[in-house]
């Protein structure tokens, strides 16, 4: 047998082992067979491919682009390369392969339906809607391409758009994978958690053993208080990977939400111990001993978790408070700080960070910031008992009663406000205006 021939048994084996799975054993095949003869671009494409399924992307790139130098104006190794230079976040050198691929064949769907998904990371959310009409234009029902959109619309806050592209693109393609998790996850987004429940349901119908799917689904039956539910979902990742770190995370947050402090501990030791950086393994862990008194420990970890926090809004707001009540007031304050410029609009972080400003004695800071709060949320009863506590400790008593006032209004049984109002010596006269109006004392708790 010559040489040649050599190469050809060697790839023909090779998409074999392909199609049982054996994607290492493949890879190895073809990697054998383009060694002996490199001038064969299908191979080199062929290898990609199995490197994709690896998800191996640099390595397939790397392929795609031996391809592409054998056979410059293959649209279809164009476009592989240019969904996983999206995928390496290589977004400029994507968009280069799918414009070449226009130029090349201008009625090759993909290059359009694929930039939806480039634009979209990039945030160019306009250009990813030109490229779903353009998209449209060369194939009018494309079922990917109404997924692709989705995940723009999606970002922008758009879902119910969002749901009735996927709809649609379930009718088109009802096998079409991951849109009944995509459905769940938008549905959630919205509030609807029966329906997201049952979406979830129904991707696992068709994929048991999806594991983000059940991670997704865990977090989401906790959220809604079936615990049970929701343990069964992490033990089922557990049987495929006994050591993976978000399914014992989510079997401590079932446990911390059934105050089950033991058990919830020893789950979030467990993921610190297989990936130490595990995002809000150390705030968890800080709440969980913060709840056993173990105000020491709780701080230890809640300033862990501080050294490699990322930017996002709620992660944020939820390690300041936990800062807040390990005495920790500086380093909350700093994150709150950081929150307000990330989120000038949101007047819990406003308020929040009012709070680490009074709790430092910072009244005038305070102040300010109590004031932004409301500015943004005027029925904010908390913000205003604040705001009175703060004019009271610097003896502005006028000021503090007409907070406190407003405070009432928003919130009359708030045994909080009425302790202050009671300090101010309201609450007999505010029970006679109420009386007044509504020709009843209100009932006192």
């Amino acid at each position: 047998m010559n040489d040649w021939a050599e190469a050809e048994r060697r790839a023909e084996h090779a998409g074999q082992l392909y199609l049982s799975g054996r994607f290492g054993k493949a890879a190895d095949e073809f990697r054998c067979a383009i060694a002996i003869n490199p001038y064969n671009a299908s191979w080199h494409f062929d290898l990609g491919l199995t490197f994709d399924v690896m998800a191996d992307f640099d390595e397939a790139v790397a392929a795609y682009r031996r391809a592409l130098a054998l056979e410059p104006d293959d649209v279809e190794a164009l476009n592989a390369l240019g969904v996983d230079l999206t995928r390496l976040e290589r977004y400029a050198e994507a968009l280069e392969c799918f414009e070449r691929i226009e130029q090349i064949d201008p009625a090759f769907e993909p290059s359009y339906c694929n930039r939806i998904i480039t634009y979209t990371e990039m945030g160019e959310h306009e250009q990813a809607e030109i490229m779903f009409y353009l998209a449209r234009q060369v194939e009018p029902a494309c079922p990917l391409c109404l997924y692709n959109i989705s995940a723009s619309l999606y970002e922008r806050g758009e879902y119910r758009r969002a749901i009735g592209c996927l709809e649609r693109a379930l009718e088109l393609d009802p096998d079409h994978p991951h849109v009944h998790a995509r459905i769940a996850e938008t549905c959630w987004a919205l509030g609807n958690l029966d329906w997201a429940r049952d979406h979830y349901l129904a991707e696992l119908a068709v994929d048991p053993g999806g594991m983000e799917v059940l991670l997704d689904f865990g977090d989401l039956l906790t959220e809604m208080r079936r615990f049970d539910e929701a343990d069964e979902k992490f033990r089922r990742v557990l049987e495929q990977v006994p050591d993976h770190p978000g399914a014992h995370f989510g079997l401590g947050m079932v446990a911390l939400k059934r105050y089950r402090l033991y058990a919830a501990e020893e789950q979030f030791r467990l993921v610190i111990r297989i990936d130490r950086r595990y995002a809000g393994a150390h705030q968890a862990l800080g709440e969980t001993l913060l709840r056993m008194g173990r105000t020491k420990q709780a701080g230890a970890h809640l300033l862990a978790e501080l050294r490699h926090a990322d930017d996002d809004p709620v992660t944020l707001l939820g390690l300041a408070q936990l800062l807040i009540e390990v005495q920790k007031t500086k380093q909350a304050n700093a994150i709150l700080r950081k929150l307000v410029s990330l989120q000038p609009e949101n007047p819990h972080a406003e308020h929040s960070l009012a709070v680490s400003y009074l709790i430092m004695g910072e009244l005038d800071d305070g102040i300010c910031h109590c004031r932004r709060a409301l500015k943004l949320q005027p029925e904010y009863p908390l913000a205003l008992y604040n705001l009175a506590q703060a004019h009271l400790q610097k003896g502005q008593i006028p000021r503090a009663r007409r907070y406190v006032a407003k405070a009432m209004i928003l919130s009359p049984s708030d045994q909080q406000i009425r302790a202050l109002a009671g300090r101010l010596g309201m609450v007999g006269f505010w029970d006679n205006i109420r009386t007044r109006i509504f020709g009843r004392k209100p009932r006192r708790k």
